[in-house]
């Protein structure tokens, strides 16, 4: 019988965030360190983090060998959302004020920069694991999703995107970090390259799944829960799932114009959400049978209970 989700997930999160609290502060510079450590009090799912961690000890690892990993994910996914608030000029994040809307752009700038070197050199306080690999994925990692937000940047410039240019776009700039939040578990690990591999497609079915299902939380999820506003993709005329199929239907991008409540009229109309379910459970039905090939423990079990905990999410 293992621990409820919910124990482990507190239990696992107090070290994640133990061990991102050390990052060796020097107050000398507040400017910097002080928008670092409000972003890293916004205090998210961190999810990706307790990826890296189950995935590690699903193949024998001890959570202080594999908290420095999953401390560098963190912080690395905290260093993509700084520059994403500024590069889409949201004003909250978790319910708060965004760095660049607290401080300025500027110095939101130059905190997401700090976020990126602190997570290179936590990965490099691992005591465990093939260092330079994990450090060759971990910049691997950087550069693609760079590649996807500049392909996301692109969009907003493009009349006609299509389905396979979005998915490639989705796969960079969101389902790689999963994808390598748990491929550095197995690495953490030294588990087997096949294992590794096994963890590393679970990760990005899980990354694919969870972005889909986040286009459509845009439209359809309570504004309390999901900690910005609702419909903040369609007024930036954002091109997601929701609208890529639209347009696939429709031949037109006219909706960009409608209210949020005729826009989801529109989309009932076009059975769109019908189908953006769909796609997004395939993706996550995929993740399940990569996770039937890991070996059973309890760890695997906790890895299928957040990924359950993910597929039925309402943030």
């Amino acid at each position: 019988m293992t621990a409820s989700f919910k124990d482990v997930h507190d239990q696992y999160l107090a070290v994640i965030e133990d061990e991102m609290a050390r990052i060796d502060s020097y107050q000398t510079v507040p400017l910097f360190y002080d928008p670092i450590q409000y972003m890293l009090d916004l205090k998210g799912k961190r999810i990706r983090p307790l990826l890296t961690l189950l995935s590690a000890m699903a193949f024998g690892a001890k959570v202080d060998e594999a908290k420095y990993a999953a401390a560098a994910v963190e912080l690395l996914h905290n260093f993509t959302l700084v520059h994403d608030d500024i590069m889409d000029n949201d004003a909250t994040r978790r319910g708060k004020p965004t760095i660049h809307t607290k401080w300025d752009i500027g110095t939101a700038i130059l905190a997401g920069d700090g976020l990126m070197g602190l997570a290179f050199r936590k990965l490099l306080q691992s005591p465990r694991g093939n260092i330079p690999a994990m450090m060759g994925r971990l910049t691997e990692t950087m550069i693609v999703i760079c590649e996807g937000q500049g392909l996301d940047k692109m969009f907003e410039n493009m009349e006609d995107v299509s389905l396979d240019t979005y998915l490639d776009m989705i796969a960079r700039k969101t389902a790689v970090l999963i994808e390598m939040a748990c491929e550095l578990g197995g690495m953490a690990a030294e588990a087997n390259n096949d294992s590794i591999q096994i963890l590393k497609e679970f990760g990005y079915a899980l990354g694919m799944g969870f972005q889909i299902q986040d286009d459509y939380l845009d439209i359809t999820a309570d504004e309390s829960i999901l900690g910005k506003k609702i419909g903040s993709d369609l007024q930036m005329r954002k091109k997601t799932i929701l609208t890529i199929l639209l347009r696939e239907l429709t031949g037109s991008n006219d909706f960009f114009e409608m209210s949020l409540p005729d826009f989801k009229t529109l989309m009932e109309k076009y059975e769109v959400p019908d189908r953006v379910n769909k796609m997004y459970l395939e993706y996550f039905s995929t993740a399940y049978n990569k996770l039937a090939a890991i070996p059973h423990n309890d760890h695997t079990i906790h890895l299928k209970e957040l990924t359950d905990f993910l597929r039925n999410r309402s943030w």
